[in-house]
Formats: structure tokens, C-alpha cells, sequence
């Protein structure tokens, strides 16, 4: 049996609709989580073709307000940033909840903390760790790129295992090209995401971004949460801020966006965290068609 349920496509930092990176938010609120089985999620994502499709469920942990699924047309993912942000402006649309400061959104990761400031949203991250690369495997990362990298990459774990560096400045960054092929051999060999390369804009707060993952069939990200979440971290550890030190990010110029994300690095009572945030607008209003397992006791 098939239903009707409701159905978004959001456009992810960007105030424009067309401008930033979309993603497909199915409500499943109104349906138990054992209705719906694993191949029939990864099937509609498979068919919407967008980087990333989530379903909104029940959540499962008492202080969350949903739980978030996500998944690419190839596989499901425990955590994305754009897809985390636009989730949740579609729940707050969905269930027509205003003036809420926190939303917390369970997913495979954990519990997110996501901030609403007006039409801003920005989300917490969960896992930020920083591995070592060794020179060796630097110089491979390298060999994909025509820019030569200023800063030696390091590998970020925050949910997708991103490997991020730095080169000379933001029009370095927005000029270079890949060797795709060198580059997912690297992300096979080594287990990674992708890359995440930034330049900065001068002496401004800013940088210019660009993320690749082809391995999730994606030559080039139009603007990536996660990434700058990856980038956040990276720059603390470059640069070792001892207080709070916030910056802004372009992305997705070379493919026709205008991504406009907001990275903070906080500082408070001796914790860092890391926060990546924009605006979000939704698309596509309308319903989707969704098969129940035949075992399934919903009832219209």
C-alpha cells in the first residue's frame, strides 16, 4: 500500500531559492519508523538524485523533536550539515512551530543541537576530531590539485571524514581544477569523504570554499555543512584561537551557486565548539508517494 505524505525541497544557505544546495525532506512524522522499510528510503533517494534526501521520523530520544535519516542516493549517512539545516526548516514549516530558539534533531551521529536566530539556523557540531595525515599520504592529496597547498591537510572526523587544507587565497581556490581520478583513488586508498579546500579573501574573515566527494557521485559540492564544520575545526587548529572567533564562507561559484554560510569558533567557560549556520527556503511544496511494508497496520 501507498500514502501521500508531505514533501519539501529546500534550498540550503542561500535566501534565495536556486542559489544554494537542495535537499529533499520527507515527513514520516505521522507514520511509525518500522512502516517504512530501509530499500524503499534508499530507493525515493535514489530517485530524487539530489546529494542528499532526509526523512523526518519520531525521535526515539525523549529531549529531540525528530529523527533525522539521511541518505544519498547511494547509501545512508549518519550525519550531513546542509541536510541537518534544511530538515529543519521544513519541521518548523511542517508543524508550523514559531519563535523556538533550540531544536534538537536525534540522527545516527546523536543529538544535534540546531539554533534558530530568526531566518538563520545553525547547528552544533557533534564530532569534531582531528587526525593526523602523514607527508607521505599529504603529497598524494596534493598530486589532485593544480594549486599548491600552504597549510599540510589534516583528515576531520565530523560525521564524514573530510580531509581539509588551505592554499594561498581565495582566488587560488576558486581557480583551481582536479584530477577527479587521482582524487578518488586517494579517497579509496585512505578512507575518506573527500576534500575540502578553502583560500581567504585577503585580511577579511572570510573564506572562499570548494568540497569533493566522488565517491558519493558528487565532482563538486555546491555548499557544504559538514565541510564547514571540517573547515571550523581545521582553523582552529591551525591557528589556535583563544577566543571566539567567527568568519564568513563562500562556496559554489564555479558551479553556478551562491552559498553564503556562517562559521563559528566558540569560546566559553574552557570548551570550544564548533557551530556552522545560513539561511534555508524552501522550493518545492507538495506530497510524495510512500509504500508502507506489507506488514504495516497504518490506517487512513
Amino acid at each position: 500500500m501507498s500514502i501521500k505524505v508531505p514533501f519539501k525541497q529546500v534550498d540550503v544557505f542561500t535566501s534565495e531559492p536556486y542559489k544554494g544546495n537542495p535537499v529533499a525532506v520527507i515527513n514520516c512524522l505521522e507514520l511509525d519508523e518500522s512502516e517504512i522499510n530501509q530499500s524503499q528510503l534508499q530507493r525515493i533517494a535514489n530517485w530524487t538524485n539530489l546529494s542528499e534526501t532526509s526523512f523526518l521520523f519520531k525521535p526515539t530520544i525523549e529531549k529531540c523533536d525528530y529523527k533525522l535519516r539521511i541518505f544519498t542516493p547511494q547509501t545512508e549517512l549518519p550525519f550531513a550539515g546542509h541536510p541537518t539545516l534544511g530538515s529543519c526548516r521544513a519541521y518548523l514549516e511542517f508543524t508550523g512551530k514559531k519563535n523556538v530558539e533550540k531544536i534538537y534533531q536525534e540522527c545516527k551521529l546523536g543529538v544535534i543541537e540546531i539554533t534558530s536566530e530568526g531566518e538563520k539556523l545553525s547547528f552544533e557540531g557533534a564530532k569534531t576530531d582531528v587526525v593526523d595525515i602523514p607527508c607521505e599520504v599529504a603529497e598524494e592529496y596534493g598530486k589532485s590539485l593544480s594549486a599548491e597547498i600552504t597549510e599540510r591537510p589534516r583528515l576531520l572526523e565530523v560525521g564524514p571524514n573530510w580531509v581539509v587544507a588551505l592554499v594561498k587565497d581565495a582566488q587560488t581556490c576558486y581557480d583551481m581544477e582536479l584530477d577527479f581520478t587521482q582524487m578518488k583513488a586517494s579517497n579509496l586508498k585512505h578512507g575518506s569523504t573527500g576534500l575540502i579546500i578553502a583560500g581567504r579573501y585577503g585580511n577579511e574573515d572570510k573564506y572562499e570554499m570548494r568540497a569533493f566527494c566522488p565517491l558519493d557521485g558528487i565532482a563538486e559540492d555546491p555548499v557544504c555543512g559538514s565541510g564547514s564544520l571540517a573547515l571550523a575545526r581545521y582553523l582552529q587548529d591551525v591557528h589556535n584561537y583563544k577566543s571566539t572567533y567567527s568568519f564568513a564562507i563562500s562556496q559554489g561559484g564555479r558551479v553556478g551557486r551562491e552559498g553564503k554560510v556562517s562559521g563559528l569558533i566558540k569560546h566559553e567557560s574552557g570548551k570550544i565548539t564548533y557551530h556552522v549556520g545560513g539561511q534555508a527556503v524552501t522550493a518545492i511544496d507538495g506530497h510524495i508517494l510512500i509504500k508502507l511494508s506489507e506488514e504495516s497496520n497504518f490506517s487512513t
